[in-house]
Formats: C-alpha cells, structure tokens, sequence
C-alpha cells in the first residue's frame, strides 16, 4: 500500500510541477539543482540535504516541496531529457533513427540518467512524450499493434543499455586481443580466434556503431516484416 502511495505521489509531481515562475525553493528549482549536480558529480551527489544546501536551505524545507529521493530522482530525470524530436516529416525509418540520435545524446549528455532505475512503465511527461514519438513512426511501419510497445522497449532499451556502456567502458585497444591470444585456442573457440586475426577485437570503448548496425538490422527485418 505505501508502494502504491508513493507512486500515486510521483505521479503527481511529474504532471502538476510548473515550468515557468519558479524559486530556487520550489519544485522547479530543486529540480534543476539537483540536475546540475548530478551533470557535475553523478546521481550517487544527490541527496536531499546535499542539494537542500545548494540551494542554502535546510533538507527540511525541500521536504515541503518534494517527498523525498526517490520522488526528486523521477523529476530529474523527466526534466532532464526534455521534449522529443519534432517529426520531421521523413518515412518512419528515418524518424525511428532520428529518435534514436536524440536519445543517445540526452544520454550522454547527461550520464547519470543511465544509472536511474526503471522501476516501471513511463508515466512522466517527457517521458511519455518521447514513448510516443517511438510508437508513432513504428506505427506507420505496418507493424500489429500489439507488437508495438515489445518492439519499441527493444528499441529504447538498446539505445540505453548500448549508451551506458560507451560511459562506463575503458577502451583498452589491441591490449583486450593480446590478451585473449594469450590463452584462447582455435579448438575451444574458434570463432573468436578467427576475429582476433582481423582485429575485429580492439575495442575503442565506442558502442555507437554496434548501436547503428543493430537498429539498421532491426528495421531491414521490420521493412521485410511488414511488407
């Protein structure tokens, strides 16, 4: 039941907060403080006294305002990544790829945002919206409707989990094949042994062209799907 409530709470906050006359002290402006420390010091900065004393108030005083970390994390992040794309009038693949650019860079934009928990369906504004502008284009596609929303949270989640990975990755180049050669035999494995010969292997620490090949393979299979 408490679960209930604070979710109930949440929702609240996310749809009834106000974008314009805000004070440092109100729901608006403890938002965008708590946003700017996290930008500067990761998600794990925030805590309600923490951004309570950036503002130059009491943790108490923002408990006035917000319910408390969870609610204020659930803000963040809604406000954080803005508005989606506007369609740009292109076919449904193109918009689909554009959705996929705004999201990656609002990710890496803001990295902490990849270390918040989805803890279940989107309920905020933003966040709906930018579901929203997924499901419209994949719509058009000709895809059934009740494929929509699997094939739109494998979208989303790829661009998130691919994302995370390029922030928390430390490139080690040809060192990671170095390695494997030193203990990988062609009998055990040998597809991996025939990649390490190419050098398919070094790794750069950049997901994004797994991110493009992937998502281009999704929607060739969808064309195809649909068709």
């Amino acid at each position: 039941m408490s679960g209930d409530k604070s979710a109930a709470a949440t929702f609240r906050l996310l749809w009834e907060t106000k974008e314009s006359a805000r004070s440092s002290l109100s729901v608006g402006g403890i938002v965008e403080a708590a946003i700017a420390l996290a930008d500067a010091e990761g998600l794990g900065a925030v805590s309600m006294q923490r951004v309570a004393g950036e503002l130059g108030y009491t943790a108490m005083a923002l408990y006035r305002h917000v319910p408390g970390k969870d609610q204020l994390v659930a803000l963040m992040a809604d406000r954080a990544q803005g508005r989606p794309p506007a369609e740009s009038g292109q076919e449904w693949r193109a918009e689909i790829l554009n959705w996929a650019d705004a999201a990656w860079d609002f990710y890496l934009a803001h990295p902490w945002m990849l270390r918040v928990a989805t803890t279940g369906a989107p309920t905020g504004p933003n966040e709906l919206a930018w579901f929203e502008a997924l499901l419209r284009p994949l719509a058009r596609s000709g895809l059934a409707a009740e494929n929509l929303v699997a094939t739109a949270m494998f979208i989303s989640s790829a661009v998130r989990d691919l994302a995370r990975i390029t922030t928390e990755i430390v490139p080690s180049g040809t060192d990671y094949g170095n390695l494997l050669a030193q203990v990988v035999r062609p009998d055990q494995f040998p597809t991996l042994v025939s990649l390490m010969a190419t050098g398919a292997l070094e790794d750069d620490g950049d997901a994004r062209p797994a991110l493009d090949f992937g998502l281009n393979l999704i929607l060739d299979g969808l064309r195809t799907h649909t068709s």
